[in-house]
């Protein structure tokens, strides 16, 4: 897609500026799952999550949980702050923790199927914050040309 900049008042003036829209539920699915590898990583003792998931090593669970809750915090703090450098950062930090969850679920063949959910989400988070009209006007002031 073709971007064209606009000046910072005129983004502004645009009723698709602001933290809002499709990108709040982005960011409470983003919430969501920081809480659910929060839980497996402090409070899921047993494993239990992780078994059922299929992961025979709990090691890993543990590392990719924590891989994901620190990868999520940028975007968790830059979003609402309306920073100009959330996009980008946001993109490559999801675009690692992709790849992590893609090599971990390929390591654990009973894990594929959790791990392809968990891909699709992380690919599906990086397409919006780099295509979507509400994230090129509110963080880099641009708009679509044409």
């Amino acid at each position: 897609m073709e971007w064209k900049e606009v000046s910072a008042e005129e983004a502004a003036r645009n009723e698709k500026y602001g933290f809002g829209g499709a990108l709040v539920i982005l960011y409470a699915i983003v919430c969501l799952w920081c809480l659910h590898n929060a839980y497996i990583l402090v409070l899921d003792s047993n494993y239990d999550i992780a078994k059922f998931y299929g992961y025979e090593n709990f090691t890993i669970i543990d590392f990719t949980a924590f891989v994901q809750i620190v990868l999520a915090l940028p975007f968790l703090y830059l979003a609402p702050k309306l920073d100009k450098e959330m996009q980008s950062i946001s993109v490559s930090c999801f675009l690692v923790n992709l790849g992590c969850l893609f090599v971990f679920g390929v390591i654990s063949p009973l894990a594929v199927e959790i791990s392809i959910v968990f891909v699709v989400l992380s690919l599906a988070i990086v397409i919006y914050l780099a295509r979507s009209e509400r994230v090129n006007l509110t963080y880099r002031n641009r708009v679509p040309a044409g």
